[in-house]
């Protein structure tokens, strides 16, 4: 939330963004409040955090809609899609009430074998699963529609990546649930398995999130965008669109802005004065590569030109590579080898050889 923050929210799909993490934060609170036997004295915090969980299917159903709509934003009538979760709620409250479950005395409704509060973890996943549903129904749409190819692929492979995710996750919890109903144990923690399951399920996309600046660029900036900005016919739009990329590599080119370890999206944005979404959106069509690929080919292709001019024989190859933009020998040899598949080493050798 604070990377998200530190920068200008300019679309919808930003702040359910930041809304589902905050769910994420009580999901992770329901986990420690149960792992630290806490339950009982915070019991309607812990109820209230556990009974968001219901909100998940929602919120990744807006945010996706949020992504594929370039006008998307709430109306009065989605306000209806509270309804199930105050369905839920009220169907726990009512059940507590009238002395059907007691969660105190059970250890928490979601550990209880009462038949109530089963039916109350069955109606979580109903709930979720009919909204994480019909968010996957509007990805594949997506994935099949004729502008598939219109569309930035790395926006699009952000959507499906997640729903992926959310599916494969969603599918894994409920696994657990359904061998847990059977008296099928294979875990001694069960709510610490989950926490794990979803803990690496977060941090791996809120880091793929925060790491790639192209995911903050909306994924339907098209043709049909660019022409309502001036550009009437696609091979002017193309056109303009392929001088960009030249000033792009021209300045970097010229500036030798690859040297530089921390040239971030956002570093060079502020530098040529282009947003970072085109930036991205540019390099990715044009070249087919993700903005780090692209730099470091740069990074690549001036490391070999000092070796053909003899570098190595004077300088180590560690100095080399910091002095190419790599800020580690562990990642140099990585990426050459990405790019070259082999390591420096064995290229310089091979080139003696020849």
């Amino acid at each position: 939330m604070a990377s998200i923050f530190s920068r200008e929210i300019n679309h919808i799909s930003d702040r359910i963004f930041v809304f589902w993490l905050v769910l994420v934060l009580l999901a992770e609170l329901t986990f420690f409040l149960s792992s630290q036997n806490l339950f009982e004295d915070f019991h309607w915090v812990y109820e209230f955090a556990c009974g968001s969980h219901v909100l998940h299917g929602t919120v990744f159903y807006f945010y996706v809609l949020s992504l594929v709509n370039p006008t998307f934003q709430f109306k009065k009538k989605d306000l209806l899609h509270v309804i199930p979760f105050a369905v839920y709620m009220g169907y726990k409250t009512t059940t507590k009430s009238l002395g059907l479950v007691d969660c105190l005395e059970e250890g928490g409704c979601s550990h209880s074998d009462n038949i109530y509060a089963v039916i109350s973890v069955y109606m979580k996943f109903l709930i979720i699963i009919a909204y994480v549903g019909s968010a996957y129904s509007i990805v594949w749409k997506i994935k099949k529609d004729n502008q598939f190819k219109q569309i930035n692929p790395y926006g699009v492979k952000w959507i499906f990546s997640i729903g992926n995710g959310v599916l494969i996750l969603l599918a894994t919890v409920f696994t657990i649930r359904i061998l847990d109903s059977l008296e099928i144990n294979f875990v001694i923690d069960q709510v610490m398995l989950i926490n794990i399951i979803v803990s690496v399920f977060v941090i791996s996309f809120v880091y793929m999130y925060t790491k790639y600046a192209y995911i903050f660029a909306h994924p339907f900036e098209n043709v049909a965008a660019a022409e309502t900005e001036g550009f009437k016919k696609l091979d002017d739009y193309l056109e303009q669109e392929e001088e960009q990329y030249n000033e792009i590599c021209a300045y970097i080119e010229e500036h030798q802005l690859f040297k530089d370890g921390d040239l971030t999206l956002r570093k060079l944005s502020s530098k040529i004065n282009i947003p970072e979404h085109t930036i991205s959106q540019l390099i990715n069509r044009v070249t087919d590569r993700s903005y780090s690929d692209f730099i470091n080919a740069y990074r690549i292709n001036f490391f070999i030109e000092q070796i053909e001019q003899n570098a190595h024989e004077d300088q180590t190859l560690l100095y080399l590579a910091y002095e190419c933009g790599f800020n580690s020998k562990s990642s140099f040899n990585r990426v050459f080898k990405q790019f070259h598949e082999i390591t420096p080493t064995e290229y310089i050798k091979s080139r003696g050889s020849n």
